[in-house]
């Protein structure tokens, strides 16, 4: 399958009076040529899936003539799988919601773009001593393999100031099983109920500083 013809379109108009832009135009098959005033004009590509984003949906991107540096689904709240993103980075190019691509855009090099604290996370977990190796899971889930006959760990990251019960539970609906749920911000606080929650599905939460402190013990 290709892209998105009428979510290119439709991106096409947003970014239409964006005044960092000379043009942005549909050119067939989900592709966009986005010709900025400041750096060198650049390839996205739009898909609208409204679950978990495949190999199987990116893949055929980079096949054709086109290879975008962007690959931009719409509606947001998708969820985008760790193999799919693989085949993105390697091509290379980046991916992200419509938001995202317009932040994209700052970059002079659009296919570097990763959002900031997912990146911030998967380099801690991959400089960590005790981490041999991450794969992506999802978007915001990633298992880390460990050194010394460790176990595996999947953590999940859970994007809230206060993590409640339900955020954890959300987060198990939405990305299955996981072993830590992992509170993004550093600004407010881990409720007992969140952590009852967890102990409920045979997990933990975590700060950031917490969870690096327990990927030394079995």
């Amino acid at each position: 399958m290709a892209g998105d013809e009428g979510i290119a379109k439709w991106i096409a108009e947003k970014l239409q009076g964006d005044s960092r832009f000379a043009s942005v135009n549909a050119v067939g098959a989900g592709y966009l040529d986005i010709v900025r005033k400041d750096h060198p004009p650049f390839t996205a590509a739009a898909i609208g899936i409204r679950e978990v984003i495949l190999p199987a949906h990116v893949a055929p991107l980079f096949d054709g003539e086109r290879s975008p540096e962007f690959v931009v689904n719409v509606p947001s709240k998708a969820i985008w799988s760790g193999p799919a993103i693989d085949i993105i980075h390697d091509a290379p190019a980046a991916f992200g919601t419509f938001g995202e691509l317009s932040r994209a855009a700052r970059n002079e090099d659009v296919g570097s773009y990763r959002h900031r604290e997912y990146q911030f996370f998967e380099q801690a977990f991959r400089q960590h001593t005790v981490v041999s190796g991450v794969t992506r899971v999802y978007d915001k889930v990633f298992r880390l393999h460990r050194h010394r006959g460790l176990g595996d760990i999947t953590v999940a990251l859970v994007d809230a100031y206060d993590m409640s019960a339900e955020d954890v539970r959300y987060t198990r609906d939405l990305y299955g099983k996981f072993d830590a749920a992992v509170k993004i911000s550093s600004y407010g606080s881990i409720t007992s109920a969140a952590s009852d929650a967890a102990k409920m599905m045979g997990a933990e939460t975590f700060t950031f500083g917490d969870l690096m402190g327990r990927l030394n013990k079995p």
